[in-house]
């Protein structure tokens, strides 16, 4: 496709090209299987490859059919899904009443799979059943799919939240009794907070089936990522053969890359729209990739309204499936609404919609067909990523991918030096596996008293106990004890908050996907109800904070309220307005005098891995009507332009504890020089160690009355930290060896180059002399946190002191201490939430470890337990 004279009459720049050329395929007959499949299986085959197999196809269907895990690391369109058809036949006619699982990380790509599953089956000429469980699947259809299935397709959040909380049915047991096979596709993306998660999943399900007398292989499907054996092995805990690229035969179309700069002063979303609508208008299919869900809707809403102009239909305003015939492009994100989903995904399969613009939710292996462009919009941050947007196209076809030049520091490398974007290195999964809080969920789905291990069991209150984890797969250190301890009731005080949030339902308080709560959005109109997505806590702070427009599937919603107690957000429609939160910098506090600080020196700086809280506020939002804009700020109450919109406090916020590293450098003090220097240091380290843009951020922090000598008392810090709830230690990884430096030298290229020329000149110094103490060799600093804590001895415990203020993260608010006193449970606090001006009689109790100091603002001392007495600290001051 030429676009140049599309470039040369809207002002767009081809920065450079490349052509990833193609390759020829080569096939090995099916029968060079004959010895290893059953004719079922081969039947299969022979229906479905008359040219034969690629390499890498017959050696990873060897294996699996032999018994072994398998793992298939090849490239996109490479025909990975024939390992999981094939191993899933081949098990079925071996074994009788044998059942498969195959797991898809999304509905929309199991949904598709689903059929492909039932197609594979027709041509081994066995009759078989396969039937999909997902979210808009009803709880009381579940079961009897569930007994009529041999392969059940299903998310592993179903398995999570519905699966394995329901072995108490006989549906459940006697499917994972004859569970013989688990498939698992698009494993590269079980990273991070879902993969931690999925990695204690798949031990849990390996455990219950050896309970239930059962047993399973895995055979999994991977992009190509480093280290892929490392991987699996990490993420299911037993041993695989892997299959890679260097076995991989598969043809390639020729695809023709394009580097892209925008028109100069021009907006970047109109510009992306207006490149969709051109490829679009020549026949075109085109999908664009954006980093950024609320650039998505954008997006969506301004090729909406171009095509309700030109639509003869006044009434372009209804319902949201009858608006799929109206728009020939659509975004996409995750969040939607099932039915939503299943009518976009049946658009782009069917060829009905022109186009799609998305996040990273269709960059999975959903093969939409016919698809003749891509669009990303900047490089993205991972190889891996990169190598995914661009195999969507090219699959039936020459291939067109675009990248436009979208301002950030990895464009200005891959422009200053194009080979860059071909050169990274492939992305590293990265799990989580011996972190507490994480394992402590997962201990309690499985070995709570009623658990997982239980209802497997059918054991009853009063039988003996003797709990074993399961050999079927290797256990992360440090889970055995806290599963133990969950049993036995004895659990360490740092989990009590998440004993009392996880209820009876911890598979339904902590979901796989992160670890935060979610609100649902919806809006109510006369009679009906209509669910609108929902959002995490950290989402709903930057995209449905009190007032806000909220989009979804391009749409404008005004948020009327924030019900926090029943996590619901309440929306109404409303014009094609834009609203951006104005949101103060958020308050860092390090933790930095508490057990589990590490403190370095570098140079002449510090560097302090430690516990953090983080205080967000959002004090109103502005908003964009056209040219007008409007400042609006908390409260509100009946302001005729926002109709609805009721909310009584001065900020909408939220607390939340977490990790991070901070760098301290004694030339670092001047605010201006911080602010300056925090985007270096976040988009060097995510050049990097790629990560979720949404996961790291970057801030100032401050150290106020902590008592550890490196640091001056005030000192201010820039403080890289995770914003994921619970933390699961993402900015730490800038600690491990060898990552530093290589930081510290893409911060230096980054520094003279793009950065340059936006630093005052007499902050140059200053930022060359914090870059180069970043290359020295770290020294630790004596633990003064650990000793400092070992001094005090058992008889005093560290409280907040009368009159002072703490945080209770299970309420997300503050606590003002009246008192401090002993009961035979144990040391609590007496009273009362300062905001809850309805029940300031009311006497609040809680035990001390369910309040929290809040650094700069809490005053602590020592409870002396023999003496039943609080004891100041003189040197304390504020926390």
């Amino acid at each position: 496709m030429d676009l140049q004279a599309f470039y040369e009459k809207h002002g767009f720049a081809r920065l450079h090209e490349w052509t990833l050329p193609p390759r020829e395929a080569r096939y090995e007959q099916v029968s060079s299987l004959a010895a290893d499949v059953e004719p079922e299986t081969r039947r299969y085959l022979e229906a479905s490859y008359l040219r034969g197999l690629y390499r890498h196809q017959v050696k990873a269907i060897r294996a699996a059919c032999r018994g072994e895990n398998v793992c298939l690391a090849t490239g996109t369109a490479s025909g990975k899904s024939a390992l999981f058809f094939a191993a899933g036949i081949d098990t079925m006619a071996k074994r009788y009443k044998a059942r498969v699982l195959a797991m898809y990380p999304t509905r929309a790509l199991g949904r598709e799979q689903a059929d492909r599953w039932r197609q594979a089956i027709a041509a081994s000429g066995a009759d078989w059943k396969v039937c999909l469980i997902d979210g808009g699947v009803p709880m009381t259809e579940r079961e009897s799919l569930l007994r009529e299935s041999d392969v059940m397709v299903m998310t592993p959040d179903v398995v999570h939240t519905w699966l394995l909380p329901t072995l108490s049915s006989a549906a459940v047991r006697t499917f994972l009794t004859h569970l013989r096979l688990v498939v698992v596709d698009e494993v590269h993306t079980y990273s991070g907070v879902m993969g931690t998660n999925s990695a204690f999943l798949f031990r849990r399900l390996a455990h219950v089936a050896d309970a239930l007398g059962g047993a399973f292989r895995i055979v999994c499907a991977s992009a190509t990522i480093a280290k892929p054996e490392e991987h699996v092995a990490k993420l299911f805990g037993r041993r695989f053969c892997v299959v890679g690229s260097e076995d991989d035969t598969s043809p390639r179309h020729p695809t023709s890359v394009e580097f892209v700069a925008l028109p100069a002063g021009g907006d970047l979303l109109q510009a992306v729209a207006l490149l969709l609508r051109h490829i679009a208008g020549q026949g075109n299919r085109a999908i664009a990739f954006l980093d950024s869900r609320q650039r998505v809707e954008i997006i969506g809403s301004i090729l909406q309204r171009q095509d309700e102009e030109e639509a003869d239909d006044d009434e372009v305003v209804g319902r949201r499936l009858r608006e799929l015939e109206q728009v020939g492009i659509l975004p996409y994100r995750s969040g939607y609404e099932e039915a939503d989903r299943q009518a976009i995904q049946r658009e782009l399969t069917s060829g009905t919609l022109r186009g799609v613009v998305s996040t990273s939710a269709l960059e999975l292996g959903m093969d939409i067909p016919n698809l003749d462009v891509a669009v990303l919009v900047g490089v993205p941050q991972s190889q891996t990523s990169l190598l995914q947007r661009i195999g969507r196209v090219g699959r039936h076809g020459p291939g067109h991918v675009v990248i436009l030049h979208a301002q950030t520091a990895l464009d200005d490398a891959v422009l200053a030096n194009p080979s860059l974007l071909w050169q990274r290195p492939l992305t590293e999964a990265v799990l989580y596996l011996d972190h507490r809080r994480a394992q402590y969920i997962h201990a309690m789905c499985l070995a709570g008293i009623g658990g997982e291990h239980d209802l497997a069991l059918n054991r009853r209150p009063g039988d003996p106990d003797a709990f074993q984890l399961s050999q079927a797969a290797e256990w992360p250190d440090g889970f055995a004890e806290l599963c133990r301890a969950e049993r036995s009731g004895q659990i360490p005080p740092e989990f009590e908050t998440m004993r009392i949030e996880a209820g009876d339902s911890p598979h339904r308080t902590y979901l796989l996907r992160d670890m935060e709560r979610r609100f649902t959005v919806e809006r109510q109109a006369a009679n009906e109800l209509d669910k609108l997505g929902d959002l995490s806590m950290s989402q709903v702070m930057r995209e449905a904070y009190p007032g806000a427009i909220y989009r979804y599937m391009g749409r404008c919603y005004r948020v009327v309220r924030v019900y926090h107690p029943s996590s619901k957000i309440v929306v109404r429609p409303e014009k094609q307005y834009h609203t951006k939160p104005s949101a103060v910098p958020p308050r860092i506090s390090p933790q930095i005098d508490r057990p589990g600080t590490a403190v370095y020196q570098a140079g002449a700086g510090f560097i302090v891995a430690s516990d953090l809280l983080v205080h967000e506020m959002v004090t109103g939002f502005v908003e964009y009507r056209g040219r007008t804009l409007r400042r609006f700020h908390y409260p509100i109450h009946d302001d005729p332009d926002l109709r609805g919109v009721q909310f009584d406090m001065p900020l909408f916020q939220r607390r939340y504890v977490t990790h991070g590293v901070s760098f301290f450098h004694p030339d670092l003090r001047d605010v201006d020089a911080l602010n300056a220097l925090m985007p270096l240091l976040l988009e060097a380290y995510a050049f990097v160690v790629p990560f979720d843009t949404q996961d790291v951020a970057v801030g100032i922090a401050r150290v106020s009355g902590v008592r550890n000598h490196s640091l001056p008392q005030d000192a201010r810090l820039i403080t890289l930290y995770d914003r994921v709830y619970g933390s699961l230690h993402l900015a730490a990884r800038i600690l491990e060896p060898g990552v530093l430096p290589r930081v510290a030298e893409q911060m230096e290229a980054f520094l003279h180059a793009r950065f340059w020329s936006e630093i005052d000149p007499d902050l140059r110094s200053t930022a060359d002399a914090w870059v180069a103490s970043l290359r020295e060799p770290l020294v630790p600093v004596g633990g003064e946190a650990e000793a400092a804590a070992a001094s005090e001895g058992e008889s005093r415990v560290r409280v907040l002191l009368p009159g002072s203020v703490g945080y209770v993260e299970l309420e997300g608010r503050q606590f003002l201490v009246d008192a401090v006193f002993f009961k035979p449970s144990g040391l609590h606090y007496r009273g009362k939430y300062p905001d809850d001006t309805s029940h300031q009689s009311c006497e609040i109790q809680l035990p001390v470890h369910l309040v929290a100091e809040m650094p700069g603002e809490s005053r602590w001392g020592f409870y002396d337990i023999e003496r039943g007495e609080v004891v100041e600290d003189p040197s304390a001051g504020a926390s």
